[in-house]
């Protein structure tokens, strides 16, 4: 079945409510035709990405070279080109000015994903990188990361785990460390091996995909996993 540019818009504003009928129409006309579903969802997830982005760039009240370079930094990881790149600009751009709030687009972004808490951190590490582009973070840019953590439905604590400092004591990095991997101090070795393995299953690439990551989010999953190897190791030695 072909699907023309309207269909496709048209198939957001059901994934997106209120937002895919802002965006999804106006930026429909820019994919092939012959979208399949699961593309369209892609473009959802798209959709939803680049709008909280732009909410977070702009949630200081202005939007900085900082926070536009890493958002095009953004876009060279996930390998945008051409069209595919011309509609995340053009997504970033209306979403900035419009009239729907940061909680609207993490609160859609989270129904696409069905709230899938692996799938969020990858998000999540993206939001936290333009919200420190310009070397701090603003209050309201907490609060849009503590939005994602409700709208995802994490555990309480996981922004502050993430924004536990640059270069946090011994001390401080062992407390990250276990919010991390989700343990606490009195679990024995062999119970928090068995957490760290089982989050090494979910952040396996062909986990995440079965669960709906799109491809070009993986290096976003790859980096989350690096963090969990990074928090194990950091308990391993603290505990040696």
């Amino acid at each position: 079945m072909a699907w023309t540019g309207k269909i496709v818009g048209g198939v957001l504003g059901s994934l997106l409510g209120p937002l895919g009928t802002v965006i999804g129409v106006g930026i429909g006309h820019q994919f092939d035709k012959g979208a399949s579903r699961l593309q369209t969802t892609a473009l959802a997830i798209q959709t939803a990405f680049f709008g909280c982005l732009a909410k977070m760039a702009r949630a200081d009240g202005r939007i900085t070279q900082n926070e536009i370079t890493v958002v095009e930094q953004v876009m060279v990881r996930l390998g945008y080109t051409g069209e595919r790149r011309k509609a995340a600009i053009e997504i970033f751009r209306k979403a900035k000015d419009d009239p729907h709030s940061a909680a609207d687009y993490l609160n859609q972004l989270a129904s696409i994903l069905q709230f899938n808490p692996q799938i969020a951190m990858t998000f999540i590490s993206a939001l936290h990188a333009v919200a420190q582009a310009d070397g701090f973070i603003h209050p309201n840019e907490r609060e849009i990361l503590l939005q994602a953590e409700r709208a995802f439905r994490l555990r309480p604590g996981t922004i502050d785990a993430m924004l536990g400092g640059a270069a946090p004591t011994r001390a401080g990095a062992v407390d990250i460390a276990y919010k991390v991997l989700e343990c606490t101090p009195d679990m024995s070795d062999d119970e928090i091996k068995k957490v760290y393995r089982q989050k090494c299953l979910e952040y396996h690439p062909d986990k995440l995909a079965s669960k709906g990551l799109p491809d070009e989010f993986m290096q976003y999953a790859h980096e989350q996993l690096a963090k969990i190897n990074e928090a194990y190791d950091t308990i391993k030695k603290a505990r040696a």
